[in-house]
């Protein structure tokens, strides 16, 4: 990808259909820069926020990875800033590498559902290494069937920093609650005393 220093305002600069931004790291000082929008947009969907590539910057190639992405809050897919991270060619970084189920929508029905425990595992590596995302198949497991971290083949040079242990995702089976049949309660009828008739007062007041 290749950036240009920023010299003109932010408004001239999206104008021209570039997003403007900031390059940064232990080997660069911090320079306002900006890429064209439609390339930016490419390296985001190919390296996301945890591969490294190569930036060009006044005819020099920095190895840098997305830092952050502003994003335009009414409209999620106008990028308005952006951060590189620039890294030195022996310098170890860590990531957050997010986990993609492939294969889930086989269980949107049936007596089965998948779990997911991990969202990203975190990783470190060397500049040029690096993962977009972590794809773990879920496809045809059963019942009680996990994927822990220990299972997981990154390839060479990255290295896992969670407990392999851990479990990513796992197999359950949906509970279904039968409800119990209503108990119909009969009505309570509230029975009043019949009033004395006339005739049986005055025969109680004769015996008197």
């Amino acid at each position: 990808m290749k950036l240009t220093v920023r010299t003109e305002s932010l408004r001239e600069v999206r104008k021209a259909l570039m997003v403007p931004g900031v390059i940064y790291g232990k080997s660069i000082n911090s320079i306002s820069v900006q890429a064209n929008d439609k390339e930016f947009k490419e390296a985001l969907k190919t390296f996301g926020k945890s591969m490294t590539f190569k930036a060009e910057l006044d005819g020099t190639s920095h190895f840098v990875y997305i830092k952050k992405v502003s994003t335009n809050i009414l409209r999620p897919q106008e990028i308005i800033h952006f951060e590189l991270h620039a890294v030195a060619a022996k310098e170890m970084m860590s990531a957050s590498i997010p986990v993609v189920l492939i294969g889930k929508e086989e269980f949107q029905t049936g007596t089965t559902y998948v779990q997911q425990e991990l969202d990203f595992i975190h990783c470190e590596f060397l500049p040029g290494e690096g993962l977009s995302k972590i794809e773990v198949k879920v496809s045809g497991l059963k019942r009680g069937a996990q994927i822990l971290v220990k299972d997981l083949n990154v390839g060479h040079g990255i290295v896992i920093k969670d407990n392999p242990d851990t479990v990513i995702v796992m197999i359950r089976e949906h509970v279904i609650v039968e409800e119990a049949p209503a108990v119909k309660v009969a009505p309570v009828v509230n029975v009043e005393p019949a009033a004395a008739k006339p005739s049986d007062r005055k025969e109680k007041e004769t015996r008197k």
